[in-house]
């Protein structure tokens, strides 16, 4: 962790796109204590619940909206952990509160372009893929839990010091799955081919993690 309450590495879609404003934010409430991490995650969670109804109104409007208060929601769940390790408050109860946000967030942007597929020209095939991507994501999430490569480990050790000097971590982790799917797809309209990008990215994650765990000696 540095000053700002950052961790040491990150995924490329937190610390490239959400950091900028994360950063100022955690800065604010730090100084004017408006706030506390509990209650910060509480706005990440109201946001994260109101991203489905938006995306069921089945609309242009309803998806960029939705796509807008998924990023926000996201920003908060990262500003609350932030602030906690810069305050040094951390607790069970905070982090209990930190993955019901997170669950919440994906579980109403999944039940809401379920919605959303009932509504287009081909819904049997679209909730299809939403529910192996939604399938394929749990699972993922799984049996990687909280681990996060080492600068020595992921594709090359070279290249992945070099990413950790800029805090990132080698591969792309759910947080970039997730911009794909529930972000960068519904703003453009594409959410078909942002889902098969989104399947693939967390089928390369499973194989790795896969590769990493039977590496690991007895």
């Amino acid at each position: 962790m540095d000053a700002s309450g950052a961790k040491k590495r990150d995924y490329p879609w937190t610390v490239l796109v959400v950091d900028p404003l994360a950063f100022p934010l955690v800065r604010l409430l730090e100084r004017r204590r408006w706030l506390t991490p509990d209650q910060v995650t509480y706005v990440s969670l109201l946001l994260g619940v109101a991203v489905g109804p938006l995306f069921a109104l089945g609309n242009r409007g309803g998806l960029i909206g939705g796509a807008i208060l998924y990023y926000l929601s996201f920003v908060f769940d990262c500003v609350d952990g932030k602030l906690a390790r810069l305050l040094g408050i951390n607790s069970p109860r905070g982090q209990e509160l930190d993955a019901l946000a997170d669950g919440a967030r994906r579980g109403s942007a999944v039940i809401g372009l379920g919605f959303y597929a009932w509504r287009t020209d081909e819904p049997a095939t679209t909730i299809l893929w939403i529910l192996a991507f939604g399938i394929l994501s749990f699972y993922f999430m799984e049996i990687s839990g909280a681990e996060k490569q080492t600068a020595e480990g992921g594709l090359g050790g070279r290249w992945s010091k070099t990413l950790a000097r800029r805090r990132l971590l080698p591969t792309p982790g759910m947080p970039d799955v997730s911009a794909i799917v529930f972000v960068i797809g519904p703003l453009v309209g594409a959410i078909l081919p942002a889902l098969y990008v989104g399947i693939v990215m967390v089928a390369f994650g499973i194989l790795l993690t896969f590769r990493r765990r039977l590496r690991v000696k007895d």
